[in-house]
């Protein structure tokens, strides 16, 4: 029992087998009218929990579909765009509205959403790419990571066509999931895919199972290497030089801080390079008369008065666009605190009671277990095979079969942790 419960795996089994329960449009009993800036999981999960406790909220998308960095930067072999759309479709059954192609600052002014709307929830992401900030950057074939995901969600059938093709050789610079989820695209796109990484294996931010997976599929991961110049020809990128790295002091973050290796330059030709060393929200778009302060980190202030308001008190904002870039879960657990908060907020002014939120009943189930030590290891998720997988686009992860789902919930030691 020395692996923990896969509570994840167990959840996956139940939503691919239980009935979905019908959701129908809740009546809008308050006259508070809330505008929701990004529809991404933070901005989805606020739009529900307030469009249940009766507001009117039309969430405001910049992009052609919803989802946000779970439409728009995770591939469809992690996540099936028809799962993730039946959730959206969740959302507006409730009585939500969203307005896609909709950029706010552009095609509506913050002057007239404030004539619209009393309360707004800011939840626009992360998603514009962190520079190497390295000569040859501009050039032809050098994606940032997010814009390259983008552009192949969107743009899926050319790409898998070949009407636009990366090349043979893709280097992809970074060690967190999107570096990760870029390469394994490039490499079901038919490249040949090395990432190359400026420390050590264990300070990669991805998810230890997305970095084998990568692995098993026959992408190279190459570490204490950095990025140092990127030449080309005819305007697109031809080669990339790199410089070794060693660990020295500890820095911030509490990883060790790469040191260049003097003299150990080398070059490495390539057709193209996705650049995915982070991201950052974009503030190109608010209007500085709405007096929503912007941090050094190009992220929201907020802790006015509620964990989740601004320097505005109509403003409130969440997400990647107040922490920096982070989970889907802490995204979606941000959206629940904003509808909280804003909720809150109305109620105070109003000199109304909180909202009660539905008591969660609890069931009791009789604890049977052998007091003697169980061997009881945790069941594996079944996956495609890598040989497979990696020449297309189809869902990974297969889910647990009804045995499986079993065996694993029978691991369970009652910890009583509500999950």
């Amino acid at each position: 029992m020395d692996e923990p419960l896969a509570i994840k795996f167990l959840k996956r089994f139940i939503t691919d087998n239980a009935p979905r329960p019908k959701t129908e449009a809740v009546p809008v009993t308050r006259k508070e009218k809330i505008a929701v800036i990004g529809g991404g999981p933070a901005g989805l999960t606020a739009a529900r929990d307030l469009a249940l406790r009766g507001y009117k909220v039309t969430v405001f998308e910049e992009l052609k579909y919803a989802g946000g960095m779970l439409r728009w930067g995770i591939p469809a072999y992690r996540l099936p765009r028809n799962i993730l759309q039946a959730e959206i479709d969740d959302i507006t059954s409730l009585g939500v509205e969203i307005r896609l192609n909709t950029r706010v600052g552009r095609d509506i002014s913050f002057k007239q959403m404030e004539k619209d709307f009393d309360y707004f929830y800011l939840a626009t992401g992360a998603h514009k790419s962190q520079k190497m900030r390295v000569p040859g950057e501009e050039l032809g074939n050098v994606f940032g990571g997010v814009e390259f995901l983008r552009d192949f969600n969107d743009n899926e059938e050319k790409w898998i066509k070949g009407e636009k093709t990366l090349g043979k050789k893709v280097a992809v610079i970074g060690g967190g999931n999107s570096a990760i989820d870029a390469a394994r695209v490039a490499l079901r796109l038919g490249s040949e895919v090395t990432i190359l990484y400026r420390r050590l294996r264990q300070d990669m931010p991805a998810a230890e199972e997305e970095i084998k997976a990568a692995e098993e599929e026959g992408i190279k991961i190459e570490y204490l290497i950095a990025p140092l110049k990127i030449d080309g020809k005819k305007g697109k990128v031809s080669s990339i030089t790199c410089q070794r790295m060693t660990l020295g002091d500890f820095d911030s973050s509490g990883r060790k801080k790469p040191v260049p290796v003097e003299g150990s330059e080398f070059t490495l030709n390539v057709d193209a390079i996705v650049a995915a060393i982070g991201q950052v929200p974009d503030m190109s778009f608010v209007d500085q008369k709405t007096g929503v302060e912007i941090n050094k980190w190009d992220c929201y202030t907020v802790g006015k008065g509620y964990k989740s308001r601004t320097t505005n008190p109509r403003y409130f904002a969440g997400g990647d666009a107040e922490t920096g870039p982070d989970t889907v879960i802490a995204a979606i657990g941000a959206g629940h605190q904003a509808a909280d908060d804003i909720d809150m907020a109305i109620r105070t002014a109003n000199g109304e009671p909180a909202y009660e939120k539905p008591a969660r009943e609890k069931i009791d189930v009789p604890l049977v277990i052998d007091e003697e030590s169980i061997e009881a290891p945790q069941m594996p998720m079944p996956e495609m095979h890598h040989d497979t997988r990696k020449t297309n686009f189809a869902e990974v992860e297969l889910g647990f079969s009804r045995e499986d789902a079993i065996k694993e919930a029978c691991r369970c030691l009652r910890c009583d942790a509500s999950v």
